[in-house]
């Protein structure tokens, strides 16, 4: 067995694939707050990504890997109680976001632009933070914690559920994210997981 699991292996990587996400957001909001031409296009798939996968596919796991700490360390699991909380907190934002996107598609008003920029901000600094609280204190917290037959059995449970984005098959709905990204990251990208 590898030092690390391989659901520690797989968060790491949808970590980096989301905050490459939230690099290319950043920038496209910086293009908005500018008044320049944006690309609506891929910001759009970007919020529908973060619409749909990290509270269906990445959250889910994160949670069973709590849960199962909870159950073998209650005190280390205290550590990262608000994590649950913060992942419902984060799917509000991003239901926020994409509102405010259709808005401002729809009305094209500076006072739209406003709003999808300062939610976007708020949006990406929050993923940003809850990230690295994760990894700075939850994930290691849970590999000092838990047996390798926790592991194994975290692993078991994930099954194989695939990137919609950033997987072997990417989904029609993100291909022309997925060709902006293998245009603006070079060759490695998107799927070097």
């Amino acid at each position: 067995m590898s030092d690390r699991p391989n659901v520690m292996e797989i968060l790491r990587q949808e970590h980096a694939n989301m905050t490459l996400l939230l690099d290319i957001l950043e920038r496209q909001i910086a293009v908005l707050r500018k008044g320049e031409e944006v690309d609506f296009a891929s910001v759009g798939g970007i919020v529908d990504y973060f619409l749909t996968f990290p509270d269906l596919v990445h959250h889910p796991k994160e949670n069973l890997l709590f849960r199962r700490l909870q159950e073998v360390d209650p005190a280390a699991a205290a550590k990262a109680e608000g994590l649950l909380s913060s992942h419902e907190a984060l799917g509000l934002l991003a239901r926020r976001v994409a509102r405010a996107l259709v808005d401002h598609l729809l009305q094209g008003t500076a006072e739209s632009g406003v709003w999808l920029v300062n939610l976007s901000q708020d949006f990406i600094n929050m993923n940003r933070r809850h990230m690295a609280e994760e990894e700075q204190h939850f994930f290691p917290v849970a590999l000092r914690a838990l047996s390798e037959a926790d592991w194994a059995a975290i692993d078991f449970r994930i099954g194989g559920e695939d990137d919609p984005l950033f997987g072997a098959l990417v989904e029609s709905r993100f291909q022309s994210l997925h060709q902006y990204l293998a245009i603006s990251q070079g060759p490695a990208a998107p799927n070097g997981q």
